[in-house]
């Protein structure tokens, strides 16, 4: 189970995020998305990225956060874009 590139996506709090980009590293997914504004037509300065995780067939999202994790897993959407 995996959620498309460019698709926007609703969290539980209701903020919309594009997906911008996906990679996967040791038979984890990741997500790397953007905020949208309250229209859900133009992006805020707001990006994360996301870890899938899948629990009695429900796709969640977890924040990817410490420093070691973000460096582990950013550089796998910089190469991907190059």
């Amino acid at each position: 189970m995996s959620i498309e590139t460019n698709n926007i996506i609703t969290m539980g709090n209701n903020e919309k995020y594009l997906i911008i980009s996906h990679v996967e590293n040791n038979g984890k997914d990741y997500y790397y998305i953007a905020e949208l504004d309250s229209n859900g037509k133009d992006i805020k300065d707001n990006y994360k990225i996301m870890e899938a995780t899948i629990e009695n067939t429900k796709l969640y999202l977890n924040e990817v956060v410490g420093e070691t994790n973000l460096k582990t897993i950013l550089p796998l959407f910089v190469n991907k874009i190059n």
